[in-house]
C-alpha cells in the first residue's frame, strides 16, 4: 500500500464518520491483499516448495541451482510487505467499525432523547385540559417483533373499533424496515 493510499484511508476516517461503503472498500482492499499474498506463496510453492524460511544455499554454502533465487527472494519480499499492508488495513477496518457503531449508538441515543422530549411536551400540553388533536394518520399494519409491537414509550392516542386507546411507542433500530415497524398512512380529509 502506498503512502497516498494510507493517508487517504486513515485521513478520511478521522475527518468524517465512517460509512458502510468505507468499510466495504476496506474489506475489498483486504481481500485484494490476501489474494496477492496467496499468489506470492504459490510462486514459492512452484519453486520446489521453498517457503519463507528454507535456506537458499546448499550444504556447501553455494546458491541453490534448483530454484530461481531472484523469484524466491522477490516473492518473500512481496509477502512481507503485503503482510504489513494487511495489518494496516485490518487496523483501519477495526477503527472504522468502532466509529460506525459509536455513531449509530449516538444517533439512537439522540433519537430516544428527542422522542422522550416530544412525549413530555405532549403530556404537558394534554394535562392543561385541552381536547385531543384531530387524527392525521392511520396505522394499517404492524410488523411482528417490531418496536411498534413490543415496546411503546411515545404517548399516542389511537382509535380502534371506535374506542380510544393510549399507546406508548419507542422508535428504535431493529432488523426490519423503519424505526417503528408499522405502516402509517395519512387520512384523507
Amino acid at each position: 500500500m502506498s503512502d497516498r493510499d494510507a493517508g487517504q484511508s486513515g485521513g478520511s476516517a478521522g475527518a468524517r464518520a465512517a460509512t458502510v461503503s468505507d468499510i466495504h472498500e476496506l474489506m475489498r482492499r483486504k481481500e485484494e491483499i490476501e489474494a496477492q499474498i496467496k499468489a506470492n506463496y504459490d510462486v514459492l510453492e512452484g519453486q520446489k516448495g521453498v517457503g519463507m524460511n528454507e535456506p537458499l544455499v546448499d550444504l556447501e554454502g553455494y546458491p541453490r541451482a534448483d530454484v530461481d533465487l531472484y523469484q524466491v527472494r522477490t516473492a518473500r519480499h512481496n509477502i512481507i510487505c503485503l503482510q504489513n499492508d494487511h495489518k494496516e488495513v485490518m487496523k483501519q477496518v477495526e477503527a472504522a467499525l468502532h466509529q460506525l457503531h459509536a455513531h449509530d449508538k449516538e444517533k439512537q441515543a439522540r433519537d430516544l432523547a428527542e422522542a422522550h422530549k416530544e412525549a413530555m411536551s405532549r403530556r404537558l400540553s394534554h394535562s392543561g385540559g385541552h381536547s385531543l388533536p384531530q387524527a392525521f394518520a392511520r396505522v394499517n399494519s404492524i410488523s411482528p417483533g417490531s418496536p411498534a409491537s413490543i415496546a411503546r414509550p411515545l404517548n399516542v392516542t389511537v382509535v380502534r373499533r371506535g374506542e380510544r386507546h393510549q399507546l406508548r411507542l419507542v422508535p428504535t433500530r431493529w432488523a426490519g424496515k423503519g424505526l417503528l415497524g408499522c405502516n402509517i398512512i395519512p387520512l384523507q380529509r
